[in-house]
Formats: C-alpha cells, sequence, structure tokens
C-alpha cells in the first residue's frame, strides 16, 4: 500500500470511527490526539506526507480503538510495501489458488468455508449449510445486490436460518463474528465496495446497534480462533473450535475456515452431516472481481 492509498485509508478509519464523545473524528481532534497539527494530518491523508512514526501510529491505533490483530492490519498498510512485492511469484497464479482451495474444500469432511478480505463467502461445503440450516430459498434470494453473500449478513438476517439454529448463542457469536469483520476488513476500508457493505448492513438494526457498541466498547481481545456452544435443534449440544488460515494473494487474502469438535456429540453429529451430504462445494461471491472497485483497478478474471 503505497502513501496515496495508505492516506486514503486513514481518512476512512477517521470518518468511520468515534471518539469519546461519540462523534466521528475531524483532523483537528484527531491530531491534537496523535500531537501533530492539523495541516500534517492533511498531509497524511493526501498521501504527501510520507514518514509516519511508531508513535504516532500507535496513537491512530488508540484513538480508532483497535484490537491488536487490527492495529497489526494497520501498521502492515503503513509500511508501503505493495501486494506484489508481499506474494511469493510461485504464488501469484489467482485462478490457480481459489481452485486449490475448492479442492481442499471438498475433501474436507468439518463444516468449513471461504471468505475474502470483505467477509464476503466466496465458496462453502455443504455441510456448512446443514449445520446452519440455510435453505435454499434464502441463497436464491439473495444471489444479487451489495453484500449478498456477506458472512455478517448471513449471521444478522432472519430469515437465513443462522440465528435461529444457533439459539441463546446467537448475541455472543455475533459480536464475535464483527470482531472477525473489522479485522479482515481494514485494509479495504476505503475501498468503495467496503463503504457499500457497511452501508447495507447498518440497515440491519440489530447489526447497527453491535457495530456501534463494538466501536465504542473497550477494545476486544481477538484471535484467530473461537470455541462456540449452542444446541443445536437437529443435533443437541454442539461445542467446536472455528480456527482460520490465510492465504495471501496479489488481490487480498482468502481465509480458510474450518469447524473442528471438541466432544463426541460434535463429533459424531459432523459425521452424520458428512454422510448426509458428502463433498458438495458451492461458489457465491464473486472473487476477486469487486463492484465499484473496478475504477482502482480491480481485475476483472
Amino acid at each position: 500500500m503505497d502513501s496515496r492509498e495508505f492516506g486514503k485509508l486513514l481518512t476512512a478509519l477517521r470518518k468511520q470511527n468515534l471518539n469519546e464523545f461519540g462523534k466521528t473524528w475531524n483532523r483537528e481532534e484527531l491530531g491534537k490526539f496523535i500531537h501533530i497539527s492539523p495541516h500534517q494530518l492533511g498531509r497524511l491523508e493526501r498521501g504527501t506526507k510520507k514518514h509516519l512514526d511508531t508513535e504516532t501510529l500507535q496513537l491512530l491505533a488508540d484513538a480508532f480503538n483497535l484490537t491488536t490483530l487490527e492495529r497489526k492490519e494497520l501498521f502492515f498498510a503503513a509500511v508501503g510495501v505493495s501486494t506484489d512485492e508481499i506474494v511469493n511469484p510461485d504464488d501469484s497464479e489467482t485462478k490457480l489458488a481459489l481452485n486449490n482451495l475448492l479442492t481442499t474444500l471438498k475433501k474436507i469432511q468439518m463444516p468449513a468455508f471461504l471468505v475474502d478480505d470483505y467477509a464476503d463467502i466466496v465458496a462453502s461445503n455443504m455441510m456448512t449449510m446443514n449445520l446452519y440450516q440455510a435453505n435454499a430459498s434464502y441463497l436464491e434470494k439473495n444471489s444479487d445486490g451489495y453484500a449478498a453473500f456477506n458472512y455478517l449478513r448471513f449471521i444478522y438476517d432472519e430469515t437465513s436460518g443462522y440465528k435461529k439454529t444457533v439459539g441463546t448463542a446467537w448475541e455472543d457469536m455475533a459480536r464475535r463474528n464483527i470482531n472477525f469483520f473489522r479485522r479482515v476488513s481494514l485494509r479495504q476500508r476505503h475501498k468503495p465496495y467496503f463503504k457499500k457493505i457497511l452501508t447495507e448492513l447498518r440497515r440491519i438494526e440489530k447489526f447497527d446497534v453491535h457495530w456501534y457498541e463494538v466501536i465504542r466498547g473497550p477494545t476486544c481481545i481477538d484471535t484467530v480462533y473461537d470455541i462456540f456452544k449452542w444446541n443445536h435443534p437437529l443435533y443437541g449440544p454442539i461445542h467446536l473450535v472455528f480456527t482460520e488460515a490465510t492465504l495471501p494473494t496479489l488481490y487480498g487474502n482468502l481465509y480458510l475456515f474450518t469447524y473442528s469438535p471438541m466432544d463426541v456429540n460434535t463429533a459424531k453429529a459432523f459425521l452424520e452431516i458428512a454422510r448426509e451430504v458428502g463433498g458438495q462445494v458451492f461458489q457465491y461471491a464473486p472473487w476477486p472481481l469487486k463492484p465499484l472497485n473496478e475504477p482502482e483497478g480491480q481485475p476483472v478474471l
């Protein structure tokens, strides 16, 4: 991310996050908080001031109430290294990377799915859809439009089946998934597609409440795994660990998520689901093409 693009990201973060009074930061207030003048902050946002010291970065992370993993993303973005310098040339074939992940998804005998930097569901095995009782009518209804197959949309939409399936565990699971969404999307916050997704998600009242609480509340502890427990309407008590594997690509990261059973009953439930649905895999959200991002050079593959 060069200094100009980082400046756009910094502007987006300033406008998307709230100060102690519950209002979005203006340049004067944020500059005072991070101990630079509004003029210097303006230069950072325009990309004409390229030097950004560690202390200022840390203060920016404090101002935006970033979690540890969000801070990592912000610091990586500030380094000024382009994506093509990060990704090994041998791993730069996007179609091959996606096809390899889809092949892996077919072989995994546990619920698993693939998302991108916007938390859009790129692909999922049928075991995941079965576990959450996602009905075909919901998937068909949401085949068009922004945030159509976004993971947070799936969690918060009353008609998806997710909320009904996880029952009383929904509130906690939803909040923790917002923290995941914040982390993986941090370096995309200035992109038109992210802004449109966030606008669509905030039309859902409960998401808007949780989003506001998360960005205002105390900094949470985030991890690359989560442990979930709930009472499934078909399979009884479910106890699993939710883990991620990250694949860097020229067009952002892909995240492979798998659910591993943490008790015998959950293992039996997964075995029953695997026997019922087999290794079916479905692709959903487009990747790497994203609408609205094309003017900024998003490739069409």
